[in-house]
């Protein structure tokens, strides 16, 4: 197991955790970890990279973000082709951040089904076909079709293993995420922003007022009427396996938002990290959602989903049994 005494070589560790968005996914990553270390020295004519080192549960692991205002699939890529190259020894990298959520549909009368701002989506469906999908990337054709034919690959085996325990855990009610959760409680930040915030408009209605606004002047009969959660849900981690589509643009356009999900066979997520760090090596995708990639997006959120999804990584990476560092 690492220590914090004295630090290990870069070829020690296993897991890279990868937060491109510093202002809002970097301290929820950094309460994750049991202890932080000094970093190993690395080229840095190479590398300009900072990284900050640690462990989790037994697990060596790098943390790695871009410099503020720098994010996106073309700067995860520059971030990770070097990360992985300072740190060769790599088993396992989870991308982990706030994503754009995608309602589905057809409303499940479970409350739990559809996705909701703070849930966690896992860029994992379970059916046979990708993971992540570049919802930008492939060839338009007549009668407004569009063919994708940018796929990424699928995550490590041992991390997608572990995430099969972990939902047979959760439904056995044997998950602590209360416990991951409580590292965040002494930043106000990462509070619930409240129920009454969470608002789905139809996807065609658009945001009325300036951005921010927080829909004070958005006509509510334009809701979505929906099974709803109740306060006592506040407390609960909610997370989906499924379809993550990736791509260069911030989507603020509802309609567009569907035909992206359609697109991709029922996306419930879009982001604009994965491709990047796909470029270099496969990844995990872990996305707290933080709003709904509609004209109604703001930044109220933000904190409360990159929290969550640090906490859901966390737990994941407690089912996973640690690679033995030697000193």
């Amino acid at each position: 197991m690492a220590s914090g005494k004295q630090p290990l070589s870069c070829t020690d560790y296993h897991v890279a955790w990868i937060c491109p968005v510093a202002d809002i996914e970097l301290l929820p990553a950094r309460l994750m970890l049991d202890e932080e270390h000094a970093t190993p020295p690395y080229d840095t004519h190479y590398d300009e990279n900072t990284y900050i080192c640690g462990v989790i549960n037994g697990h060596a692991i790098v943390v790695a973000t871009c410099p503020q205002g720098e994010t996106g699939n073309v700067n995860a890529g520059r971030l990770s082709g070097s990360l992985f190259k300072t740190f060769p020894n790599i088993r396992m990298a989870v991308l982990v951040g706030i994503g754009g959520g995608i309602p589905r549909l057809i409303n499940p009368k479970d409350p739990f089904k559809n996705i909701h701002l703070g849930d966690i989506v896992v860029g994992w469906p379970g059916d046979g076909q990708p993971a992540c999908v570049y919802y930008d990337r492939g060839r338009s054709k007549a009668n407004g079709q569009f063919e994708i034919v940018g796929r990424m690959k699928n995550p490590d085996w041992r991390i997608t293993n572990a995430l099969s325990i972990l939902a047979s855990d959760h439904e056995m009610g044997r998950t602590k995420f209360g416990d991951q959760l409580a590292r965040l409680q002494a930043h106000s930040k990462f509070a619930h922003p409240g129920l009454e915030s969470d608002k789905l408009f139809e996807a065609e209605y658009h945001h009325i007022g300036e951005y921010g606004s927080n829909c004070a002047k958005c006509d509510e009969n334009k809701l979505v009427q929906r099974p709803s959660r109740t306060e006592e849900d506040k407390s609960k981690l909610v997370f989906h396996q499924g379809r993550i589509a990736t791509g260069n643009s911030v989507i603020q356009d509802g309609q567009l938002r569907d035909q992206i999900s359609e697109r991709c066979g029922e996306a419930l997520c879009i982001e604009m990290e994965a491709a990047g760090v796909d470029v270099n090596r496969q990844c995990l995708v872990i996305r707290g959602i933080s709003d709904y990639a509609d004209t109604h997006k703001n930044d109220t959120w933000r904190p409360y989903a990159a929290g969550k999804a640090a906490a859901f990584t966390r737990e994941l990476l407690c089912r996973i049994q640690p690679n033995i560092a030697k000193q």
